[in-house]
């Protein structure tokens, strides 16, 4: 009769441990698909991000940016939408110093004056070089007469139109790129002026693969004042020529730098010397140079991911049922710092990501477990 006991008490012992275990690895999975799950990743994720992104030896070779700022646009008689006889002169001057692609990172939504519109209109059509506008998509909520007027500078000018959404979560810092949301404009504006013939993503938004100050101590990328470029009569600057030579066959991003207007939270340590609130057109140069130079973010495969929750659980399962409550300090501790150096390792050597946050869940659920069986002496484990 005691062995019978002693033979149910191990079945109900591993029923109860691999249902806990099973359980634990697919609820957690789960919740990391809902944003009240993902507070602690997302902090301990922007940590990992300012701290051991990539981080070059120089300033990127194939990107320039021409900001439009205060100073630029002081001699005009407004600030806003920016004067289009400006852009028209550096689309011209950019074209002839032969980028690769110009990147207007500006919403074309009304009218301003007739001339300087059909300006601007000409220089773009006239452009041997690729031109992407940034666009407003169905997300926006752009008003009827503004999606017209959009659609008809589109047409008329001959550019492409790239979606220029930033997608933030709750906290409003910007970790992905918006996965397309109208037909109209399959590519984000990054995409369509880095790498035009790229696929839409069809598997949900994109984690940014932010680059770091690099080594040498210069900006990440080589920029400009456009007001160094082009004067308000039209003509090119004294020192424009030497300048635009640096921005041969570079994809060039021309768009505002104002401390009031398209700034974003981003994931980086101010205290490293990052800036963690930047323009918008700086967000879109990470992008184009993740890109350009082939990098990605990516999570573990959802699969590994599982496997990775279930294999914690158990391993915490085994120390609460083993130690009680004495293993919730004693594993969890240990247990949390070498999740935290695979993960670091793996972020530095193969750009993937482990969830700290779901992988310290599943820690503690199967540590949980493990005291769970342990107080209810459903079954007896001793070393041997």
């Amino acid at each position: 009769m005691q062995k019978v006991r002693t033979v149910l008490r191990y079945t109900l012992a591993l029923v109860f441990a691999g249902a806990w275990i099973a359980g634990t690895a697919w609820g957690v999975a789960r919740a990391t698909d809902y944003s009240w799950a993902l507070w602690l990743e997302h902090w301990t994720g922007d940590i990992r991000t300012g701290l051991f992104s990539h981080r070059p030896k120089r300033q990127h070779g194939g990107i320039a940016l021409i900001t439009v700022n205060d100073t630029t646009m002081q001699p005009y008689p407004y600030r806003s939408p920016i004067d289009r006889q400006l852009l028209a002169n550096l689309v011209t001057e950019l074209d002839k110093a032969r980028a690769r692609a110009i990147g207007l990172d500006f919403l074309f939504l009304k009218p301003t004056e007739p001339a300087k519109d059909a300006q601007l209109v000409t220089a773009i059509r006239q452009a041997k070089s690729r031109i992407v506008v940034a666009v407003g998509d169905s997300r926006v909520g752009l008003q009827p007469a503004q999606t017209e007027y959009q659609d008809t500078f589109l047409k008329a000018s001959g550019a492409i139109g790239g979606y220029a959404n930033l997608l933030t979560g709750g906290d409003r810092i910007v970790r992905y790129v918006a996965e397309p949301a109208d037909p109209a404009f399959p590519k984000s504006f990054a995409v369509a002026l880095a790498k035009p013939d790229a696929q839409a993503p069809t598997n949900g938004p994109r984690r940014i693969a932010w680059s770091l100050s690099p080594h040498n101590g210069n900006d990440r990328f080589f920029s400009l004042p456009a007001h160094l470029l082009v004067t308000p009569a039209g003509k090119a600057t004294p020192v424009a020529a030497a300048l635009l030579r640096r921005i041969k066959d570079k994809v060039v991003i021309v768009g505002g730098e104002f401390p009031d207007l398209d700034r974003h939270q981003v994931p980086m340590l101010s205290w490293r010397g990052e800036d963690d609130e930047i323009a918008g057109m700086l967000i879109h140069a990470q992008v184009a140079a993740q890109l350009l130079d082939g990098r990605r973010i990516e999570h573990l495969d959802r699969t590994w991911l599982q496997g990775l929750f279930a294999v914690l659980a158990l391993l915490g399962l085994w120390f609460g049922l083993r130690h009680g409550f004495v293993a919730v300090s004693l594993y969890a501790t240990t247990a949390s710092v070498l999740v935290v150096a695979a993960d670091v390792i793996l972020f530095r050597s193969m750009d993937l990501i482990i969830p700290f946050g779901a992988c310290f869940a599943a820690l503690l659920l199967g540590l949980a477990g493990g005291v769970v069986l342990r107080l209810a002496q459903l079954a007896i484990i001793r070393p041997t």
